[in-house]
């Protein structure tokens, strides 16, 4: 089974090339063309490099102390996350601006063809400057002329004509345009003998469609399933052009990400500075109030009662100290949170000492939020569902914030109170002293109250700063960006695709026309539509369309394909009713003009060839035929015998181009031919044929005109004349209508006016005879 399919597959594609090699002319021009296009394409499409660099990228990081109590954490999470911050424009806009991109340069160089442009980068004799202070918008392409050291000329390429034609620029001039202003200077690469009077092309890039158009080139994906390295590549029409992109891309991805890992720590310290310098200016204050008034006093040491009343009331006024700045950290985190400020800012309160647990898990997954809210707005909207999901978790969080502060608040003030207290009673004691002993100790109180929280603020000040000097990337590359080479144009594989589509492009539309086509043009077609064998296949002939005069185009042409296509007929015709002694072979077709009377003449002279007395009987009473011998036709024929005018004798025509060869005109045209062929006198002429071994019957178009149905009864075999090229498709459901209607079981085919016969054939119709 397999192999009879793997036969009939190629059947089909010997068929399907044999039926287009007619055809060869077209697939070579298409070839052709394809070919010639795909050569301009490869010289005229700028060439594409790749560069591809590798980076490692931790996931999934945790909080970690770094000293004391101060925790430094990253919130980047997720893969996708990062992948869509490296590809992110607010990331690719700050590497351009590092880069210096927003205007690209290229040498022009002319053949006579065309003009070939290439990239030249950092390699330009020329600079372009833009407007400072000026933004621009669009595209914009000028071509130079540099002069010399001194001058230059350039135009719109554009073609806008803004610019004076003719005019000679000055280097460093200001040259304003509707769209940009810019200014043109030389670079230390310019050689005069070398690039005086050169041709030069820059283009003004728009900085978002120049974001774009980066962001497009560049591709972020993992080495493999599971890796948490990726692999960055980049694609460019300068090499250079695209390795300097993609190194600035990673170092610029992992400065951000350690400029955000900083953040937290120098929040903290500035927090603390600002602490420092109020503390700072009361210790400076108190610590001279306390020289001055032991130099004023002259006093040295005071008594162990007032000693030890200071001792207290340092650790008093110590503890407050805390208490204070803690209490300003919660006035600064309520502050915070009414302004709708990120908590990514926020330092953490154990840098100051606060191990509140709940105060610490709310800062933190609000941290968490805010950096999650940050990175999902790269790739969304404010409006998206995501997003207001976590804005509603935010604000929740905020409020249990807001109530754990003001709580936390309200307890300050409580031990702010109670220190309050006890304070008072401590002075209360003091106050019993002397005046000069009481006065001194509300001096050294103030003094040491001033430095033991100035020494705090310092202390938290240094575990912050070793901190952030800690600080390392999250990220790091391992593969600095490397150039994998042109990647474009392929010329091998365009120069392929080419002439795979000029192949293609000629078969499809001949398989369209094909389609399109409702004429018959396939011999199997005929075959399958109708179940009838084909007994003939006849070549296109000159005299296959009706003549003036019939003349069988056989007996002129001994050597040609014709014969040889009516002999194979013959040969065919001869296995249908063998035991017959007399065969009527009724020749007929769908309508006119389909070479039913050529096929007919033709047929009767091979038959006469082969030295069978053959009549060629014209039935067709409707539109007669020219006599075999040439003259008139239209007053001795068969009308004439069937009304009793002439006997058959006097009806029957020798022809003089063969002796065994004879014919019976239409005669005069009938007003009844439809029921004169239909007569009894039709069957008693038929019966009276007796001498002949064949008799071929010309009839009317069966398709138009019912006159041919009598004759069926009295057929040995129907050859029905299907004209190549012209009968429509719809001509083989009437053609197998007729033979189910009519139950004619010796109904036969034959295919009239073969353009190219040889290829129904694997040896041809000229079978080695080098017939014409």
């Amino acid at each position: 089974m397999q192999t009879n399919q793997v036969n009939e597959e190629s059947l089909d594609l010997k068929k399907l090339f044999f039926k287009y090699l007619p055809h060869w002319y077209l697939f070579a021009i298409s070839a052709f063309l394809a070919l010639c296009g795909a050569f301009v394409f490869n010289q005229l499409k700028e060439p594409e490099y790749l560069v591809k660099s590798t980076m490692l990228i931790r996931e999934n990081q945790v909080m970690i102390p770094v000293v004391g109590e101060i925790d430094i954490y990253s919130g980047r999470s997720n893969w996708f996350n990062e992948k869509a911050i490296l590809r992110s424009n607010t990331l690719i806009e700050k590497v351009l601006q590092d880069l210096d991109v927003g205007v690209s340069y290229y040498s022009l160089i002319k053949n006579p063809v065309w003009s070939i442009r290439t990239e030249i980068y950092h390699n330009s004799p020329f600079r372009i400057y833009l407007h400072p202070e000026l933004k621009h918008t669009g595209t914009h392409r000028y071509k130079v002329q540099l002069l010399g050291e001194d001058h230059f000329t350039f135009h719109d390429s554009n073609g806008y004509g803004i610019l004076n034609q003719g005019r000679r620029y000055t280097f460093g001039e200001m040259i304003t345009t509707e769209d940009v202003s810019f200014m043109v200077e030389l670079t230390d690469l310019f050689d005069p003998s070398e690039h005086t009077h050169q041709v030069f092309e820059f283009v003004i890039h728009d900085p978002g469609k120049l974001t774009s158009t980066y962001a497009g080139g560049l591709k972020v994906e993992p080495v493999g399933p599971g890796y948490s390295i990726v692999e960055i590549s980049f694609k460019a029409t300068n090499e250079q052009r695209a390795t300097d992109f993609a190194d600035r891309l990673t170092a610029q991805y992992i400065e951000e990400n350690l400029r955000e890992k900083n953040k937290i720590a120098l929040n903290t310290i500035a927090f603390i500075d600002e602490q420092i310098a109020i503390t700072s200016e009361s210790l400076s204050m108190a610590e001279t109030g306390l020289q001055d008034f032991r130099q004023d006093r002259q006093l040295i040491d005071v008594s162990l009662i007032s000693t030890q009343l200071i001792n207290e009331l340092q650790m008093l006024d110590h503890d407050m100290s805390e208490l204070q700045v803690r209490r300003r950290y919660y006035a600064f985190l309520l502050e915070f949170a009414d302004n709708n400020r990120d908590f990514n800012e926020v330092f953490a309160p154990a840098s100051l000492g606060i191990n509140d647990p709940i105060l610490n898990t709310l800062l933190m997954d609000l941290s968490k939020m805010y950096s999650e809210r940050t990175r999902l707005l790269l790739t969304t909207t404010e409006s998206s569902p995501r997003i207001q999901s976590l804005d509603r978790e935010i604000a929740q969080r905020k409020n249990s914030l807001d109530e754990n502060l003001r709580s936390l608040l309200a307890a300050s003030d409580i031990m702010l109170h109670d220190l309050s207290r006890r304070t008072a009673q401590v002075e209360a004691r003091i106050n019993e002293l002397p005046h000069t002993e009481r006065e001194l100790m509300g001096i050294q109180r103030l003094f040491n109250l001033n430095d033991a929280t100035y020494n705090y603020l310092l202390q938290k000040r240094s575990e912050a700063g070793i901190a952030l000097a800690s600080n390392m990337p999250d990220h790091r590359v391992i593969d600095p960006a490397r150039s994998m080479g042109q990647v474009s144009p392929k010329k091998q594989m365009n120069y392929m695709l080419a002439l795979m589509a000029s192949l293609l492009l000629p078969l499809a539309l001949l398989t369209l026309r094909d389609f399109l086509n409702t004429r018959i043009t396939d011999k199997e077609l005929v075959v399958k539509e109708t179940g009838l064998p084909v007994v003939g296949m006849i070549p296109r002939h000159p005299q296959s369309k009706k003549p003036k005069h019939l003349q069988p185009v056989i007996l002129d042409t001994p050597q040609s394909k014709t014969l040889e296509a009516f002999r194979s007929m013959r040969a065919n015709l001869q296995f249908f009713s063998p035991e017959a002694s007399k065969k009527m072979i009724l020749v007929t077709s769908t309508r006119a003009k389909e070479g039913k009377t050529f096929t007919a003449l033709n047929l009767a002279a091979s038959l006469a060839l082969s030295s069978r007395k053959t009549l060629l009987l014209d039935t067709d009473l409707r539109k007669p035929s020219t006599s075999l011998n040439g003259g008139s036709c239209h007053d001795r024929g068969l009308s004439n015998y069937l009304i009793g005018q002439l006997s058959l004798d006097n009806i029957m025509i020798p022809s003089k181009h063969h002796k065994n060869l004879y014919q019976i005109n239409a005669g005069t045209v009938p007003p009844n031919p439809a029921e004169l062929i239909d007569s009894e006198k039709m069957n008693v002429f038929m019966e009276g044929l007796h001498d002949f071994d064949f008799i071929v019957v010309d009839t009317p178009p069966i398709g138009l005109v019912a006159d041919a149905q009598p004759l069926v009864k009295h057929a040995t075999i129907i050859l029905y004349v299907i004209r190549h090229g012209f009968s429509l498709q719809t001509d083989l459901h009437f053609i197998r209508e007729f033979k189910e209607k009519s139950k004619v079981n010796k109904l036969v085919l034959a295919i009239n006016d073969v353009k190219n016969v040889s290829k129904y054939s694997h040896y041809g119709y000229g079978y080695g005879y080098g017939g014409k």
